[in-house]
């Protein structure tokens, strides 16, 4: 039969799988993964008359989150294999490094790291191979009882779903949401090191130049996420299965009010540390794309009102460029994530005026026409105020490189995701927030999806040099993840997901987030999600 492996025609044998094909084609390579007609493919399941191929080894970028897995899958099999009475949790990423936990929060001590890391080279070296197997729900539900995992088959309890895929390696059951690596040898290498209570693992893939990065402790993210998972523990609510159990218990408001009051608390401590110094007059909030920078500025502004101080809101957006000045990329194509988007000068020049008593005619960025807008009352700061200013470049030095460190106060905000799809399953915060930005996107700006997903790779690389090299600047990190809101964002995703056409390299993110956001249940009543929510930035007000 004939197949098109990148663009060329090849005569195969018939019933050839994918790997069988990859290993003839590419001898010299270790294939990590497969696209088959514009879709991630199984490399164990057979090739058809037809189709269109692309193999990829371990330093492709469509190998990445496929290695991050397959790294999981080898630690926890290698713990297995030496704790059998021990459960692993895998938590959340911190730079290039994974870190986890075990279950009970009994912390690693350090000499278990050398044991797990020796095992672990044992099973790269073995190559066992990683099957996919599918069953019914009621014999992959048993399956997991039968070995203890408890977390998974609540998650599944609840969902209608008739087949459950899962993996198998050398007779031990795994489940993994989203593609693996055909066999554990294919890890090139890895670096596991403790980090207390838990350790973080790493593996090289394309955006580390296929090289293994040193570990870089980011100590204020970690102290969050630690604040953050706590809180989830306490609520019994770590697993998108247990909120599953919530929302169809009839507690969703208990779990809104909850989740609301967990960010407006973190405020609150904000709010408190700022009017207890009273050099502070310029604070800085920053954080990646849909983060809620807007809605922490408005809150932060309100519980300064609350302490007796009044405030200036500035958004380093109605600072643009007019935009046939945007500064290119080496693409040549408009580049709006640059700080060279941002006009310094006039930015430097109004905050340096109202610091020093002046009044100043602050501008409004028109996204629609590319211009700026000026407003017509002036204003002015006085001995009591204090300008908040948000945006991308929030701490980025440059942006406030007049004003003295010392009057400032730095914060960073992420949605940082402590919630996970079960024990050895994270949910991703870049996917979180990218589920944000399309339905905000489409609600306030007239984007579809597939409008959002092609530009999203220039989203990340600008966070990549405009924001994550700052966060360690900030004198606090907030997490504005909501426990509940992909069970309110699921059902406006869905609604974009129909509503157009895709183009063609869109269509597995489109698959995956569908994928993905299945396993949540809708949660239908917005009535008690408060008009000042961060996820009001996305849906909307009414």
């Amino acid at each position: 039969m004939k197949v098109y492996i990148d663009k060329k025609e090849f005569d195969v044998e018939n019933n050839i799988t994918g790997l069988e094909l990859a290993e003839k084609i590419c001898p010299e390579k270790k294939i990590v993964s497969a696209i088959v007609n514009d879709m991630y493919f199984n490399l164990f399941e057979k090739i058809s008359e037809g189709d269109k191929i692309q193999f990829f080894d371990g330093y492709a970028d469509e190998s990445e989150d496929i290695l991050e897995r397959t790294l999981t899958l080898v630690f926890i099999l290698a713990c297995k294999k030496i704790y059998a009475d021990k459960k692993i949790r895998v938590e959340h990423t911190i730079g290039d490094h994974l870190y986890c936990e075990w279950d009970d929060r009994e912390p690693f001590f350090h000499s278990e790291i050398e044991t797990i890391s020796k095992k672990m080279e044992e099973i790269i070296r073995e190559d066992y191979p990683i099957l996919r197997k599918s069953g019914s729900k009621n014999e992959v539900m048993k399956i997991f009882e039968e070995v203890g995992y408890d977390k998974k088959a609540n998650l599944f309890k609840n969902l209608d779903f008739e087949t459950i895929d899962y993996n198998v390696v050398d007779g031990n059951v795994f489940k993994f949401f989203g593609y693996l690596a055909p066999s554990t040898g294919c890890l090139q290498d890895f670096d596991i090191k403790a980090y207390y209570p838990g350790i973080v693992l790493t593996t090289s893939t394309a955006s580390t130049n296929g090289q293994l990065q040193d570990f870089k402790e980011q100590k204020l993210l970690s102290k969050v996420f630690l604040a953050s998972n706590r809180w989830t523990k306490l609520l019994d609510i770590r697993d998108v299965g247990q909120l599953n159990d919530y929302i169809l218990s009839g507690q969703s408001k208990y779990i809104i009010d909850m989740a609301e009051a967990y960010f407006e608390n973190q405020i609150s401590n904000v709010a408190d540390n700022i009017v207890s110094d009273q050099d502070v007059n310029l604070v800085q909030i920053a954080g990646p794309s849909s983060s809620g920078k807007t809605t922490l500025a408005y809150r932060l502004k309100v519980q300064l009102g609350i302490r007796g101080k009044k405030t200036i809101l500035i958004s380093t957006d109605d600072y643009f460029v007019e935009r046939e000045n945007t500064p290119l990329d080496e693409n040549g194509e408009p580049d709006y994530e640059s700080i060279r988007a941002i006009d310094l000068d006039l930015f430097n020049k109004d905050l340096m005026s109202l610091i020093e008593g002046k009044s100043v005619r602050l501008p409004h960025f028109d996204f629609v026409t590319g211009k700026r807008q000026f407003e017509e009352a002036e204003t002015r700061l006085d001995s009591n105020s204090i300008i908040i200013i948000e945006g991308l470049h929030g701490l980025n030095p440059e942006l406030t490189e007049m004003v003295p460190e010392k009057n400032k106060y730095k914060i960073y905000i992420s949605a940082l995701t402590p919630l996970n799809l079960d024990n050895h399953n994270r949910i991703s915060s870049s996917m979180v927030r990218l589920i944000r930005r399309m339905v905000r996107d489409y609600n306030f700006r007239g984007n579809s999806a597939d409008k959002t997903l092609s530009t999203w790779h220039k989203v990340r690389a600008g966070e990549e040099v405009y924001v994550f090299p700052y966060q360690d600047l900030a004198d606090i990190a907030l997490d504005s993840s909501l426990i509940y809101e992909l069970a309110v964002l699921k059902k406006y995703a869905f609604e974009l997901f129909e509503k157009y056409e895709y183009s063609k390299e869109n269509l597995k993110m489109i698959k995956e987030l569908k994928a993905f956001l299945k396993y949540f249940v809708d949660i239908e009543d917005e009535e008690y999600i408060p008009v000042n929510s961060i996820l009001r930035e996305m849906i909307g007000r009414d």
